[in-house]
């Protein structure tokens, strides 16, 4: 089996995606999937979902992508504001050329996927668009994670808390850093691959992930996040989803 990448919550930061792009086209990775959120916090959704229309083998559906079609009263107020930004810059209309495709696409996103052998959602294996497996529910909430680990009898890949790491069956949350950043695909297993667009593990730097045979490697790349806080400004969006891009939380 090849070499992929997988990334995950772009929420439509343009210059975080080409360079974690131009970083897997340096490893010599072919095929990339999605996890979802595509949209969403960021000020360009169209570019971000257009690239990934084109350079992903396969994409599956993320909360936000879901609340480009539905009611927004469970998203807090400042992911609410930004997805009514993404729906207006996405909506297909009179003289907005070239949307249509991107619009229909994001809409038929599939809420999960099996390829290679593995299992791949947004959230979490017992509700794939909505659920997180947050780094604390090994100790906060085993009765959850022993729930969902009855549906995993094999590695699986989710985004959601913008937090890279994995967590094995005996519920520990190993965090991906600098110096444990790769691991070994043994059994049932679930992997965060962490965000490229909205990182929130004190890391500024998008994350990514390759799966090469029975390993996943996590890996960081710097992008140019004060141009991408500039757009978020220039667009109206709230200060808050531009400042922490810089903090990484």
């Amino acid at each position: 089996m090849a070499a992929f990448a997988l990334i995950s919550d772009l929420h439509a930061n343009l210059e975080a995606v080409e360079a974690v792009l131009a970083r897997i086209d340096q490893l010599g990775v072919r095929e990339i999937a999605c996890l979802g959120d595509v949209v969403g916090y960021g000020a360009d959704p169209l570019p971000v979902a257009r690239l990934v229309l084109q350079r992903c083998s396969w994409c599956i559906q993320g909360n936000h992508d879901w609340g480009l079609f539905h009611e927004l009263d469970d998203f807090n107020p400042l992911a609410r504001e930004a997805l009514l930004y993404s729906r207006h810059m996405l909506q297909p209309g009179f003289l907005r050329f070239g949307r249509r495709a991107v619009w229909d696409f994001l809409r038929r996103l599939p809420q999960r996927m099996e390829a290679h052998g593995f299992l791949f959602c947004h959230g979490s294996p017992r509700d794939p668009v909505m659920e997180y497996v947050l780094k604390s529910d090994g100790f906060l909430e085993p009765e959850k994670m022993q729930q969902i680990f009855a549906l995993v009898d094999r590695p699986c890949f989710v985004g959601h808390t913008h937090w890279p790491g994995l967590h094995r069956p005996d519920y520990r949350f190993h965090q991906a850093t600098d110096d444990n950043h790769r691991f070994r695909l043994e059994g049932p297993c679930i992997v965060n691959v962490g965000s490229v667009g909205q990182p929130r593990d004190g890391d500024p730097r998008a994350s990514f992930a390759v799966v090469d045979g029975d390993t996943v490697e996590i890996h960081r790349v710097p992008y140019d996040f004060r141009r991408t806080q500039a757009k978020i400004l220039a667009a109206g969006l709230h200060p808050a989803l531009a400042e922490r891009l810089a903090r990484g939380k």
